[in-house]
């Protein structure tokens, strides 16, 4: 059986994604979304994993767990489950293990656990652009630590750009500059060619929108909070979370903006904002320049010009008319990134993961042979294989008596070649000596 699960790690969540045999790759989902919020709950054998364990921290429950990405710098900070104190950075290796035991049960309709897949489950990791080098390291050590062999990075771009390239989309020999945003931070990455790793990159704090949608974020927070003078919320980081959700209200703009937003607590508000005053605040918006030298630097210090670099703009905040307008005033090549080019990226992602060797069997009945290293488990699978290789003799358990069969040694000479295999019912107790991978977190 063929298999994959692929996860895209940000800092603020986590998507799943997976493809079985030759299907399609779908979203992965335990509830109604594949996507998940990086927040846990442990509470003696309890263990949530995402929005409820979200709702729980935000009630100040002592043992609900967010900021993922921040606590894990206090090597000293703890959680206990099962009996057993534990890093607490092994929270996220605990909530992904659940996303791939309910893939399992219920995508595979497997009964083992998951346990018996752990050496050799294909886990292919996607990083989001705000995940840094040594964040990528520790969340790849810890499925490591666990027992997880067949695991991979996957580099999205590079699946991107060559699918752009084969629409002719993107045209060969053009230095690209790639441009995409996380909880409004702009980043800007650049590339030689589209066959080339990156050769610059930058990031701009509060610069990851489209200003009206940000404008427009502003507002909707501005009038909850009046609204509800009771609130007491972080104004910044509730306007970066609702970004995306802007950027489809604004598709179908009207003179009175109205309808609910949900807040990082979970909790939505009602909201109505004017487009006139939306538009009035547009006007006295002024830092384009910030992004205008962000560009010139990185061009500069690569020794290209404007002429030969194509802008891609990949994310949905910043894939709008206006943004790209903007920059189209001063740089030539300006395109956004349709959903459907990113669909079938997708696509590739999971068409090269299938060509490579990630078949996976299913657990056999004798656990053993599945814990064993993979370089010892294939040439020894039961303890059949010496008589599979024995000539076409007459079995010794049925031993002819006529006695021109014994004056015929025509075929085989030694009568006792038989007894090569019968002493060797101890190979599969080699098997079992096998030093096994370390053991995974108890639960």
């Amino acid at each position: 059986m063929k298999f994959c699960v692929l996860a895209k790690i940000s800092k603020r969540s986590i998507s799943f994604w997976y493809q079985s045999d030759r299907n399609a790759y779908a979203p992965l989902s335990i509830t109604e979304s594949n996507e998940v919020p990086l927040y846990f709950y442990v509470n003696g054998n309890d263990f949530i994993f995402g929005t409820a364990a979200r709702d729980r921290f935000n009630r100040h429950d002592p043992n609900a767990y967010g900021n993922y990405f921040e606590i894990i710098k206090d090597p000293g900070k703890h959680f206990s489950i099962y009996g057993n104190k534990k890093p607490v950075k092994q929270l996220f290796y605990y909530g992904v293990e659940q996303y791939l035991s309910h893939f399992l049960n219920t995508v595979l309709y497997k009964t083992d656990s998951i346990e018996s897949y752990r050496q050799h489950f294909p886990l292919r990791f996607l990083f989001d652009t705000d995940i840094e080098d040594q964040e990528k390291s520790l969340i790849e050590h810890l499925f490591k630590e666990a027992g997880y062999f067949n695991l991979d990075r996957i580099d999205f771009n590079k699946a991107l750009f060559g699918v752009l390239t084969q629409k002719a989309v993107l045209p060969k020999g053009k230095s690209v500059l790639w441009l995409s945003s996380v909880d409004d931070v702009l980043y800007l990455k650049l590339y030689k060619d589209v066959l080339a790793e990156a050769i610059g990159s930058f990031k701009l704090e509060g610069q990851g929108a489209d200003p009206r949608v940000k404008i427009l974020a502003d507002m909707i927070v501005e009038y909850i909070i009046v609204q509800n003078s009771y609130l007491s919320i972080d104004k910044d980081a509730e306007i970066a979370a609702l970004l995306p959700f802007c950027v489809r209200v604004l598709e179908n703009i009207s003179p009175i903006i109205k309808g609910d937003a949900e807040l990082i607590d979970g909790n939505k508000y009602w909201f109505k904002v004017n487009e006139r005053n939306l538009n009035d605040r547009l006007q006295y918006y002024s830092n384009d320049g910030m992004i205008y030298s962000a560009i010139d630097d990185l061009l500069k210090s690569a020794g290209l010009i404007a002429q030969e670099v194509i802008i891609l703009l990949g994310t949905e905040e910043i894939s709008t008319s206006y943004f790209s307008g903007k920059l189209l005033r001063k740089y030539p090549y300006v395109l956004a990134v349709k959903a459907a080019d990113a669909g079938d990226a997708m696509k590739a992602v999971f068409a090269e993961i299938a060509s490579s060797n990630y078949t996976v069997k299913s657990k056999p009945p004798v656990a053993a042979p599945v814990l064993a290293a993979p370089a010892v488990t294939p040439p020894v699978v039961t303890a059949s294989p010496p008589v599979l290789a024995r000539p076409a003799l007459p079995t010794p358990k049925t031993p002819p008596p006529l006695p021109p069969k014994r004056e015929q040694p025509v075929s085989q000479p030694q009568v006792n070649i038989p007894k090569l295999p019968e002493p060797k019912p101890a190979i599969p107790t080699k098997v079992n000596a096998v030093k096994l991978p370390p053991l995974p977190p108890k639960k």
